[in-house]
């Protein structure tokens, strides 16, 4: 009896696991880039770590000073550099988006004072231009959670797309005159079609309007593109706890 309970309850876990698994990588991850110097060029095996409530994820600086922390869950992360004998310093308020990467400033690291240790503190500025992704415009989750379009998303994306228009006769899109039913929505990756149905507006956390340049994995898409990204079971998790409905 006792070796069949302690079987059922390994199967269990791991189906969790499993579960728990599929649904990051159905809501799809970002990555923050960025530099480390100190005043005589690149700080190499500087300690770069982002944090997201009780979420840690850090990584070291190469040769160049460059870092990459990843995989991250959409949201906003602060970043921290630090190294023994150097005054760190910490970026706050870093967007990091489904599949996309967010870039930060460079982070200067200088000698701190014998005796106490000293952290530099800024705000994470949004850069004006996507590199990466120049044809899509970002509904990122804290735009979206303040927005009084929230409960409306189709109105929301054509207010802050340029070239997208709504359908005066419904919920369809037109993407710089095409036709609506050209464009096509993606919810966690999963096809839906021209028309956003069965997704609670709660659910959203971002989204992201391409009008131009489209992925390879939208190839068969004329119109534009929506991806949808819905919010995790951490997320859900917190927002419970929080007593927010």
């Amino acid at each position: 009896m006792v070796k069949y309970t302690t079987m059922r309850t390994r199967i269990w876990m791991l189906a969790l696991g499993i579960g728990v698994a599929a649904s990051l990588h159905a809501q799809g991850m970002g990555e923050i880039h960025g530099r480390v110097l100190e005043t005589d060029g690149p700080s190499l095996g500087a300690v770069v770590v982002a944090t997201q409530g009780e979420r840690r994820v850090g990584t070291i600086t190469d040769d160049d000073g460059k870092f990459v922390l990843k995989p991250l869950l959409p949201g906003v992360w602060t970043v921290t550099a630090s190294m023994m004998g150097m005054r760190s310093e910490e970026v706050s308020g870093v967007e990091v988006l489904p599949e996309n990467n967010s870039y930060v400033k460079d982070l200067l690291l200088v000698p701190a004072e014998i005796g106490g240790v000293v952290l530099t503190k800024r705000r994470w500025e949004k850069p004006m231009i996507d590199h990466d992704n120049t044809g899509v415009t970002k509904i990122t989750p804290v735009l979206f959670k303040n927005s009084p379009l929230a409960k409306n998303p189709v109105r929301m994306i054509s207010g802050f797309t340029p070239g997208v228009y709504q359908s005066p006769n419904g919920d369809g899109l037109f993407f710089r005159g095409s036709r609506s039913e050209n464009m096509c929505y993606f919810v966690d990756g999963v096809k839906l079609g021209a028309r956003l149905s069965g997704v609670p507006n709660d659910a959203i956390s971002s989204m992201s309007v391409y009008t131009g340049g489209l992925p390879a994995r939208y190839g068969d898409v004329t119109g534009g593109v929506v991806a949808i990204e819905t919010k995790s079971y951490f997320d859900l998790y917190q927002q419970r706890n929080a007593g927010v409905r």
